[in-house]
C-alpha cells in the first residue's frame, strides 16, 4: 500500500461562471501537485468560457468578461491538463471535491477524453474529521488557523496553493493523531461519518485554574497525568486559545485525544516568544520525554537528500544522511519517491554524467550508453571541457534553487523557432522538456535548496497593532537567531549579529549534522514554505555587509501588515 508521502495529490481549484458542472464553464483553473508534503509543480490558466461571467463572480475573482474573451480555449489547455491529472497514482484533491471534480471532469469529456478515473480527496471533509467543530472550515479561515499565508484569494492558483498547504498539514495531523500512513487508510478515514468527542467536565474543573492562567503567547504545553507523568506535548501560537480548545463543546475529533483529556490532572507550559521556536521545542521535547499520547515524532524521521559529490566532475545521487565529506546537499525531502523523481528528471533534462565513480578524461575512453542516448556530454572522452561541464552543473544548481527563468525562456525560444520553421515534432519535444522542467521543483523563486548555501535573514510581520516584526537568521539551513523587535527599533544589535553570524567567520567547514540538526532543518524549511510570500527573504551569499544592512532597513521600513487581522 502506497504511503501518503509517496502519492502525488493534484490539488485543484476552479473559478466558474456558475454552479453547474454541466451547464456552466471554468474561467480559471489552478492545479498544484503535492508530493512528500511539498509542492513540486503548479499550473494555472484562464479559459474562455464562451459564457457571460456574472457581475458578482467578476467582482470576487477580478476576472472580467474581456479577460475571459482573450483567454485560451478549452482545447488549447486540455493536453497539459490531462497530463497533470493522469500522473501515476495521482489523487484529485480539492476543498470541495464534488464541485471542482465535476467541472474538470466535464471539461475533459467535452474535449473527447475518457472520464477521469482517479481517487478523490476532499480537504473540507478531511478537516471536519481532524479539526475541532468550532473552527470554521473555509479555505481562508483554515489557512489563518493553521498559520498559512494566502496570496491571491479567490483566484484559482492562489486558492489551490493554500489548499495544498492545508492538505500537507492535515496529512501530518492524520499521521500524528490517527496513525494513518497509507493512501487507502486516508481515503477510508476521510469518508467516515464525522464524529466529535467532548472532553470530561471533571477534567476541566481540575485544570480550570491553570487554563485561566495561560498566556496568549506562542509556546509549548504539557498535559500531566495523576502521577505528574507527561501525557502529551503540543505547541501553540496562543497557549491559552489552543489549550482551551480541548475543552470546547464537541471540540475533539479523535477518540484517542478525548481519552487523553480524561487523564489530565495538571498543565504546564513554556513560552517561546515565536511560533517557530515553539515548533522546534515541541519536536525536541517529544523525543526527550516520549509521551504516551504523542504517537508521532518520538523518533527521528528519515529524510532524503540529493547529494552533489565533491570531485572534478561532480555527480548527483540520492542520500539518506548528510556526511561530513565536503559534498553539497539539497533537501531535506520527506519522500524517497520524490527524491528519486527529481534525480531522474535532472538526468533526463541536463547532461551531467551518471556514472558513480571518479573519471580520468582521455581521448582513448569510449563514451558509454548515456552519451549515445543524449543523457551525458561524455566528459570522460573529452567531448567537453571541465569548464563546460561545470557550466552545465551550475545550470542544474540554479534550477534547483529556483532560478529557472533563463532556462525556460531559452527553451521557449527554441520551441518557437522550430514551430516557425514548421518543425512541429521537434517543437513538441521541446515543449515536453519545458513541462518536465516546470515539474522538477517548484519553490519560492530564488530560494537556494542547497543546505550548504542556505544562509538568509527572514523578516516577517508579527503584530499589526504593535507594529512588531520577527527577525530570523538561518545559517546553512539551521536556525541561529530569532527575535521580535519594533519596526522603529534601533538596528545596531541586529547589524552586529549579522556581522558575527555571517561575516566574522570566513571559513566554510564541511557539513556535519546530527539527526536533531536534520530534524530542525526540516521544521525550519516547512515553516518558511508556509509563509508563501509573506515577509522578506534576504540571502547573504555573495553580498557585502553594507548591502545586507540596507536590505534589512528597507525590508523593515516597507513591511506590509495585515490591517484586517484580528488581534488575539
Amino acid at each position: 500500500m502506497a504511503s501518503i508521502w509517496d502519492i502525488p495529490f493534484v490539488v485543484t481549484d476552479v473559478e466558474t461562471t456558475g454552479s453547474s458542472g454541466q451547464k456552466n464553464r471554468i474561467i480559471d483553473i489552478g492545479c498544484v501537485t503535492l508530493l512528500g508534503g511539498q509542492v513540486i509543480s503548479q499550473y494555472d490558466t484562464l479559459i474562455n468560457p464562451h459564457q457571460f461571467i456574472p457581475y458578482y463572480i467578476a467582482n470576487m475573482t477580478g476576472i472580467s468578461n474581456e479577460m475571459a474573451a482573450n483567454a485560451p480555449e478549452e482545447w488549447q489547455v486540455i493536453t497539459d491538463l490531462t497530463e497533470i491529472l493522469h500522473a501515476p497514482e495521482a489523487v484529485f484533491a480539492a476543498h470541495s471535491v464534488p464541485f471542482d471534480f465535476s467541472f474538470v471532469n466535464n471539461l475533459v469529456i467535452r474535449n473527447g477524453y475518457a472520464p477521469l478515473e482517479m481517487e478523490t480527496l476532499c480537504t473540507l471533509k478531511l478537516s471536519r474529521r481532524l479539526i475541532a467543530s468550532s473552527q470554521k472550515k473555509n479555505v481562508g479561515d483554515l489557512a489563518h488557523y493553521l498559520g498559512i499565508h494566502v496570496s491571491n484569494r479567490h483566484r484559482a492558483l492562489g486558492d489551490a496553493l493554500a489548499t495544498a498547504q492545508i492538505l500537507s498539514l492535515l496529512l501530518e495531523r492524520a499521521e500524528t493523531e490517527h496513525g494513518i500512513t497509507t493512501i487507502e487508510e486516508l481515503i477510508s478515514f476521510h469518508n467516515k461519518p464525522v464524529r466529535h468527542f467532548k472532553a470530561s467536565y471533571k477534567t476541566y474543573k481540575r485544570v480550570e485554574e491553570k487554563i485561566n492562567e495561560l498566556p496568549k503567547e506562542p509556546g509549548v504545553y504539557y498535559f500531566l497525568g495523576r502521577n505528574k507523568n507527561v501525557l502529551y506535548v503540543g505547541k501553540a501560537k496562543s497557549l491559552k486559545d489552543r489549550v482551551r480548545s480541548y475543552f470546547n463543546e464537541g471540540a475533539l475529533a479523535s477518540r484517542k485525544i478525548a481519552d487523553m483529556t480524561r487523564r489530565i490532572y495538571d498543565i504546564k507550559w513554556t513560552c517561546t516568544e515565536t511560533e517557530l521556536a515553539a515548533l522546534l521545542l515541541e519536536s525536541k521535547e517529544i523525543k526527550r520525554i516520549m509521551p504516551h499520547f504523542n504517537s508521532a515524532d518520538k523518533s527521528y524521521q528519515k529524510f532524503m537528500f540529493l547529494k552533489l559529490s565533491k570531485d572534478d566532475y561532480p555527480v548527483f545521487e540520492v542520500a539518506d544522511t548528510i556526511e561530513p565529506d565536503g559534498s553539497e546537499y539539497f533537501g531535506p525531502f520527506r519522500s524517497n519517491g520524490l527524491t528519486q523523481n527529481i534525480l531522474e528528471l535532472i538526468n533526463k533534462q541536463f547532461k551531467l554524467r551518471e556514472c558513480d565513480s571518479p573519471i580520468k578524461p582521455s581521448l582513448d575512453n569510449e563514451p558509454c550508453f548515456y552519451y549515445q542516448i543524449s543523457r551525458c556530454n561524455a566528459p570522460c572522452s573529452l567531448n567537453i571541457t571541465r569548464e563546460e561541464y561545470l557550466e552545465e552543473l551550475e545550470r542544474v544548481k540554479a534550477f534547483l534553487s529556483g532560478f529557472s527563468e533563463g532556462i525556460i525562456e531559452q527553451l521557449e525560444e527554441k520551441m518557437t523557432k522550430f514551430s516557425d520553421g514548421m518543425e512541429f515534432e521537434k517543437a513538441s519535444v521541446v515543449k515536453n522538456q519545458i513541462t518536465q522542467l516546470n515539474k522538477l521543483l517548484m519553490r519560492r523563486q530564488r530560494v537556494p535548496t542547497s543546505i550548504n548555501k542556505n544562509n538568509l535573514i527572514v523578516i516577517v510581520p508579527v503584530s499589526t497593532r504593535d507594529k512588531t516584526v520577527e527577525i530570523i537568521m538561518i545559517s546553512r539551513g539551521k536556525l541561529i537567531h530569532q527575535e521580535i523587535i519594533g519596526r522603529k527599533a534601533p538596528l545596531d544589535n541586529i547589524f552586529n549579529l549579522v556581522h558575527d553570524k555571517f561575516y566574522l567567520d570566513t571559513t566554510n567547514p564541511v557539513l556535519n549534522y546530527s539527526l536533531n540538526d536534520v530534524d530542525e532543518i526540516k521544521i525550519v524549511t516547512s515553516w518558511l514554505n508556509r509563509l508563501n510570500g509573506k515577509g522578506s527573504f534576504i540571502y547573504t551569499e555573495s553580498k557585502n555587509e553594507n548591502s545586507i544592512q540596507k536590505e534589512i532597513e528597507n525590508s523593515i521600513r516597507n513591511i506590509k501588515f495585515d490591517e484586517s487581522e484580528v488581534e488575539q
